[in-house]
This record gives C-alpha cells, sequence and structure tokens, in this order.
C-alpha cells in the first residue's frame, strides 16, 4: 500500500509509484572519508615466550590486513593501536582496553582483532570449559578467558554504538597437536602458492581438549551475561567452538585474510538492499574457506561463526555501492529496506512511538502519531507505502525543519501545516522514526521530490544512498569532529541513532 501525503498549505496529492531496481552492490576499493570516532585495537601474537608452543608466521600478515578492515570501517591512522609479540603479553592487552576505554566517547565505534593462539581450560563455577585467548607470555598471567574479556569490554560497551570484535584462533585445545604444520598445495594453478597450514590453538587441559558435547562459554555467553545487547555487538570467530582454524604462514590467517576480501572487494549485496551485511561478509568469506581447503587430505574447512548483528553494515559504499548489470529479479519490500536501518540502530537508545490510530481509513483518515526518546536528539521518519515499492521521508520536510527533540519531550507529528492521509491501496504502512544524536545531511536526497517530502527510491542505488546518510552524523568527518575525542562536541560528532518501527493498517 502506499501513502499519498498531503499538504494542506497547498493541497497537494501525489501517487507515485517507484520500480525496485534489482541491481548487485559490492564494497569498493576506494575507501570511504576516515571518521574520528573510529577506533581500533588489533592484536597479534606470531611467537610466544614459551617456545614449545607453535609459532604462527601468519599473524604477521594479520597484522596489515586487519588495517585494512580498520580502514575499511573509516578508522583513523591516529586511532589505531598494535599490540604484537612481546608487547600483546596479557597485562599489556588488559591495559590497552583500559585505554581504550578512557579515550572512547558516547557514540563511537570500535573494532577489535586479535590472532593468535586459542585455547579451553575446566571452569567449575562456568560448569564446562571456558574458552581463553593465549597471550604472548601465556600460563595464567597470559591467559584471558571469554568471562574476563567481556569483563575488560563491558565499560567499552556500554559507551559505543557499534563494537566489531574478531578473534583469528581456534578454541578446541589439542585436536591436531600431532599435526601443527601441514603444507598444502594451492587450488589454482594462477595462485600465489598458498603457505604451511598451522593451526590457532593451545593444548592446556586434556578434558577441554576433547571438542564433542563438551560445555562451553563463549565470549557471547559472557558478554550477554555482563547486559551487553546483542544489536550492539558483532563477534566473528575463526572457528566453532569443537573447530580448528588454520594460519597460512604466507598470506595469514584464513579467516582474516579471507574477511579482508570480502569486506574490501569481493562481498556482494545477495539481497539487494543497497549494502553489503556482515552475514553477506560472512558468507563470502566461509566460501572462500571451503574452497582453499576443498581438496586438501588433512583436513575439513572450519566454519567462521557471526554472533550479534548479523544485519550490521560495516560501512555505506554509498557512491560504488552499486555495480555490474542486474544479474537477477530481487525484490525488496520498503519494510525490508527501512529494517535494514533500524537494524544500525543503538539499542542502549530507547525511543517510543505511538500511533492514534493503528488502522486507517483509505480516504478518511490521517496518520498521528508521537515520538518520546531518553536521550536528546534529532527526528527522522521515514515511511514505506502499502504497495510495497514507495519509500519516502516525511520528516524533516519542507514545510516543517524542526526536528531537534528533548530528552523525555513528547513530540506530536504531523504539524498543523502538514498532514499525511491514508490514500491506498489496502496493507501495511511501516514507519521508521529515528532519533539521532546529531543532525544529518539529506541535501543529496533533495533532487528527488513530491512536494515538500523527501522519496528515496526503493532500489539499490536509492537505498545506500539514503542508508550512507541516516547512520553517519553530518559533521563527522569535518575538522570539527577531528582531533582528540575528548576535544570533539559529543552532540555533533556521535553517528548513533535510536529507532522504533511501527506499523500501520490501511483499510477500505
Amino acid at each position: 500500500m502506499k501513502f499519498k501525503p498531503v499538504c494542506l498549505l497547498l493541497g497537494l496529492w501525489f501517487g507515485t509509484v517507484m520500480t525496485l531496481a534489482a541491481q548487485t552492490a559490492t564494497a569498493s576499493d576506494a575507501l570511504l572519508p576516515a571518521r574520528s570516532n573510529r577506533h581500533a585495537l588489533i592484536i597479534t601474537v606470531s611467537r610466544y615466550a614459551n617456545t614449545q608452543l607453535p609459532e604462527l608466521p601468519g599473524a604477521r600478515v594479520d597484522k596489515q590486513s586487519a588495517t585494512q578492515i580498520a580502514q575499511a570501517l573509516q578508522v583513523p591512522t591516529e586511532n589505531i593501536q598494535y599490540l604484537e609479540d612481546e608487547q600483546a603479553t596479557g597485562d599489556g592487552i588488559r591495559q590497552a582496553l583500559l585505554e581504550l576505554t578512557q579515550r572512547v566517547q558516547e557514540g563511537d565505534r570500535v573494532y577489535i582483532h586479535f590472532s593468535g593462539h586459542g585455547t579451553r581450560n575446566p571452569d567449575t563455577q562456568a560448569g564446562g570449559c571456558v574458552e581463553a585467548l593465549l597471550a604472548y607470555d601465556g600460563a595464567a598471567q597470559g591467559t584471558i578467558s571469554n568471562r574476563e574479556m567481556a569483563e575488560n569490554l563491558n565499560a567499552i560497551t556500554r559507551k559505543t554504538d557499534k563494537l566489531f570484535v574478531m578473534i583469528d584462533a581456534c578454541h578446541s585445545g589439542g585436536v591436531v597437536q600431532a599435526a601443527t604444520s601441514v603444507r598444502t598445495r594451492s587450488l589454482s594453478e594462477k595462485a600465489e602458492p598458498e603457505g604451511m597450514l598451522r593451526a590457532r590453538s593451545a593444548a592446556i587441559s586434556l578434558e577441554c581438549a576433547r571438542p564433542v558435547n563438551i560445555k562451553t562459554r563463549s565470549l557471547e555467553t559472557e558478554t550477554a551475561a555482563k547486559g551487553v545487547l546483542s544489536q550492539d555487538i558483532i563477534h566473528v570467530s575463526a572457528s566453532r567452538h569443537n573447530e580448528i582454524s588454520f594460519d597460512d604462514e604466507r598470506k595469514g590467517g584464513l579467516a582474516t585474510q579471507f574477511m579482508r576480501d570480502c569486506m574490501l572487494r569481493e562481498a556482494r549485496d545477495l539481497d539487494g538492499s543497497g549494502a553489503v551485511s556482515m552475514e553477506e561478509i560472512r558468507q563470502c568469506a566461509q566460501g572462500k574457506i571451503d574452497r582453499r581447503l576443498a581438496k586438501d587430505p588433512s583436513f575439513k574447512a572450519h566454519h567462521l561463526v557471526l554472533n550479534g548483528n548479523a544485519g550490521f553494515v560495516p560501512a555505506w559504499f554509498s557512491k560504488d555501492a552499486v555495480a555490474g548489470s542486474v544479474s537477477e529479479k530481487l525484490t525488496l519490500t520498503g519494510e525490508q529496506a527501512l529494517r535494514q536501518m533500524f537494524d544500525q540502530r543503538d539499542a542502549k537508545r530507547q525511543v517510543n512511538v505511538n500511533v492514534s490510530q493503528d488502522q486507517l481509513i483509505i480516504g478518511r483518515d490521517a496518520l498521528e502519531f508521537s515520538v518520546q526518546s531518553d536521550r536528546p536528539g534529532y527526528v527522522y521518519v521515514a515511511l514505506a507505502g502499502s504497495d510495497n515499492q514507495s519509500l519516502y521521508m516525511l520528516f524533516p520536510n519542507d514545510l516543517d525543519q524542526d526536528n531537534q527533540l528533548a530528552a523525555g519531550q513528547i513530540l506530536h507529528l504531523p504539524r498543523a501545516n502538514w498532514r499525511v492521509k491514508a490514500s491506498g491501496p489496502e496493507g501495511q504502512d511501516s514507519l521508521l522514526v529515528l532519533v539521532a544524536d546529531a543532525p544529518r545531511n539529506l541535501r543529496a536526497l533533495q533532487k528527488n521530490r513530491a512536494g515538500p517530502f523527501v522519496v528515496s527510491l526503493n532500489d539499490a542505488s536509492g537505498r545506500a544512498q539514503l542508508g550512507a546518510l541516516m547512520t553517519a552524523s553530518e559533521f563527522g568527518a569535518s575538522p570539527v569532529c577531528s582531533g582528540s575525542s575528548q576535544a570533539r562536541p559529543k552532540s555533533l560528532c556521535s553517528d548513533a541513532y535510536g529507532a522504533k518501527m511501527v506499523t500501520i493498517r490501511e483499510v477500505k
């Protein structure tokens, strides 16, 4: 169905129906501008103080690969911190997390990467085996369990808009101790020869080395126990808890190198949404892992695990998101397009929306609703019409630009000088209400007009453009938001927003 917004002042009626374009999107090699509200901590351990532990030469390559991932996430060079080998002791990692917590401001985004050995140990309190990362110094001081990691990340997650953690290590102990290094052949004659594979595991407990039917406490479990909302964290692990992940001495960890390639170049917009999500990146990387190990006589492919917000879009490549010709007929409803933006919200920000009527009679009733937020911000309202194609930015509009909202204030919309009247067809309208910390720049959408309202074309290019504008502060890449975190004006530089979706039915 479709709303026909009516401006009572101008007496305007319109009824434009958009056509969905089935196009394929891909991330671009051209990086988007760095934003000062992005941070990264990259930890790589290629050798250990305990010489009995096998080296991981590929972890040195992971440092560069993780840097490329951070840059794709728009992290400035000066906001990337590295811990490598001797620097990456247990206490060194703990101190770096503490310093990162102090630098991060409300609404920032953080990327943490660890490449090295993983392990599992029994924990009577947890009632099973606890997965852990092995720092350079190993032993008790150099073993960081998922519980401890969750505790160290707790303060960061309370402040960040999104926390993205990637662990390229396995936790299955000594499953392949007898095969810590195996040379494999390239699967392509044209490809650069692959290096020797090494398992990213270190056995500490025989009990927890057995991968079958062992109760574990994962990072996802531990962060949830701390009250962290899964919407606000993205956790990528190189393998399942009962699998081994591998290190290629020439090219780095399979998980890291393939996640990098897919995020920067190869992942595709499978659902035609106009953006590449973490799940689409995971699928791309998993396919590359499967092909890398398809003909290996010793190992089977390990499986990337994505927990938390699988719909998270790492970066909206608005200018280069749409490429190539139509390969298949993809359709995305307006409601699905809005839900993708809804999935990027900061769940710690609470937005309430109350509609006066959840069922409107076509040709008679008008949409009326109220908005309230637990934090101050700027209100933006998008509507997906009942025709499953139309997508409108209803507010702010040419007649009403006053979209600031105080914490706890109730805003009633539409205001007296503009109205949105139900005009069919029969079906469901979807309303997305965002309350953003900082204003958004919607001027780029002004060429698409429907009277006083902006129409965002519901095709891959239009959705990419709308998503890029709505998920980033207007000033985030400007000089006013550069410099130290403490000097940044919070009200202008945060990309975070709260959001609420509601549905209304149009009937005859």
